[in-house]
């Protein structure tokens, strides 16, 4: 991931110090997340990306509800993606 700032309008990602910041509904990689605006960790597993899987989670809102990216490992342990979350200077919810 890129040192610098970066934003992308088709793609809805920030980039910034190792964390990625995307909309959920554009997340397609396994890991873990933080939503930007409740501050909950959301654990992305590779069979939860497999089309046709289930449980499907779909978040219906009018602006695109955006994810931090935390880590490409979705099961690491809570007190390391807090940890990672304060040192993004994001708010935890978890």
């Amino acid at each position: 991931m890129a040192a610098t700032s970066t934003e992308s309008k088709t793609q809805n990602v920030f980039t910034s110090h190792h964390t990625q910041r995307i909309a959920f509904g554009d997340v397609n990689s396994p890991g873990a997340y933080v939503c930007n605006e409740s501050g909950c960790l959301f654990r992305v597993p590779e069979d939860g990306l497999v089309s046709g899987r289930s449980p499907l989670i779909e978040i219906v809102s009018k602006t695109p509800t955006m994810m931090t990216k935390l880590s490409d490992d979705p099961w690491l342990p809570i007190s390391k993606a807090r940890q990672l979350a304060a040192d993004a200077d994001l708010y935890i919810n978890f």
